[in-house]
């Protein structure tokens, strides 16, 4: 006797079943695959530190910032990690890029280190992270009695604007984590750094480690107490992941960069692409946020 087709809704639902079985795997790995997060780090913002004493190498208490900065790094990583499984990326951002004491981390994380490096202060950031927390960060040229205000270089630039608007190192990486569509969670530093971060990343949280008085004063919390605050704050970010939104500049970007120095805006306006703008400033337009930061790793490189 021949074989009879199988009635057509037994074949529709074997074929349902199968589909759902195929998915299984995905959904558990999606489930179960860690999330990324990446900490950007710089020691200007790291509590107790507020002149060269603590921020070169040859500074009285550079050795001591760089145990306060290791453990305000730690205490990031331990409160990603108290939210549940994450793959951690930590980019060494301040002088030479070599000031987190590395053995004191976590065996499992990868840090970043040395200079030149093609994405600055976030090198290492893609489109996988789940979000970017910045530790130790400082507020802009232009902030009255921020402690050590800068943008990119103390010594070289008087500012950087971004599409006609001033900008702070945090709003600049804020910016280039945003083109990968990486938001902002969390900054730590003096109030103006962590206030000039939530005002572009209204959802980011941040932990104020040092009241400022002036480029070289504050008053400041112990490393113990700052770590605290960063630890909690860091916990309410993990707990915002999904929700927040990445802060994003309108491309092409047009770049104005100020130089303290005349000769180094004369010389800058020999790039292709950027023009005098008046005595110390250059400007230009440029395709996007990763281009724009390798322009200015050269911009700062004059000697």
């Amino acid at each position: 006797m021949a074989a009879r087709d199988p009635p057509l809704y037994n074949v529709a639902a074997m074929r349902r079943l199968l589909a759902a079985l195929l998915l299984v795997p995905a959904v558990v790995s999606a489930q179960t695959r860690p999330r990324k997060i990446f900490i950007s780090v710089d020691m200007e913002g790291i509590s107790g530190v507020v002149d060269p004493a603590q921020l070169g190498p040859d500074g009285f208490e550079y050795q001591r910032a760089r145990e306060w900065m290791t453990g305000e790094v730690n205490a990031a990583i331990t409160a990603i990690r108290a939210a549940g499984p994450a793959e951690i990326v930590v980019c060494d951002s301040h002088g030479n890029g070599q000031s987190v004491l590395i053995d004191k981390l976590p065996d499992d994380v990868r840090i970043v280190r040395g200079f030149p490096r093609p994405l600055e202060m976030m090198q290492g950031i893609d489109e996988t992270f789940a979000a970017a927390v910045f530790i130790g960060y400082h507020a802009s040229e232009w902030t009255v009695d921020a402690v050590r205000g800068h943008t990119i270089s103390s010594a070289r630039l008087l500012g950087v604007k971004l599409n006609g608007t001033e900008v702070s190192e945090g709003i600049f990486n804020a910016a280039l984590a945003g083109q990968f569509g990486v938001p902002v969670a969390f900054v730590s530093g003096d109030r103006l750094a962590v206030a000039q971060i939530q005002k572009i990343a209204p959802g980011a949280e941040g932990a104020i480690v040092k009241e400022p008085y002036g480029y070289h004063s504050a008053s400041t919390v112990t490393p113990a107490r700052g770590q605290l605050l960063i630890g909690d704050g860091v916990k309410r970010a993990m707990a915002k992941l999904g929700s927040l939104q990445p802060y994003r500049v309108t491309a092409p970007v047009a770049l104005e960069v100020g130089f303290k120095l005349t000769i180094d805006a004369e010389r800058a306006a020999y790039v292709p692409g950027l023009s005098r703008a008046d005595a110390h400033n250059v400007k230009g337009t440029f395709k996007d946020m990763v281009e724009v930061t390798k322009l200015l790793q050269v911009l700062t490189s004059f000697q």
